[in-house]
């Protein structure tokens, strides 16, 4: 994930460092499926429903809400982000760092 190790074993988000990000479960689950389907924009409706098996709601900002949070964790500029993009009309794309 950028500069951080997503370890699925132990289920944490470590730093360059090596040190522990804490991050929720539902954050956790919403990186996992970042990064088993990197570089392709996935549904915010999609994202809602695999990670939290509940159907859609026009109005639930719950994956807005937890992507902000992992910006913070993991974007240099979490106001530029890089990592984790926004697809307009569609939802959001992880992009894995060139390197």
């Amino acid at each position: 994930m950028g500069s951080h190790l997503l370890d699925l074993t132990q289920r944490q988000l470590q730093d360059f460092e090596g040190k522990d990000v804490p991050v929720t479960a539902g954050e956790f689950d919403l990186l996992k499926i970042f990064a088993e389907h990197p570089n392709r924009p996935l549904s915010r409706d999609w994202l809602l429903e695999t990670t939290s098996h509940r159907s859609r709601d026009p109005f639930d900002r719950a994956i807005d809400l937890r992507i902000t949070r992992i910006r913070r964790k993991l974007e240099p500029d979490p106001s530029k982000p890089a990592v984790i993009r926004t697809v307009r009309g569609i939802g959001y794309m992880f992009v894995p760092p060139s390197e």
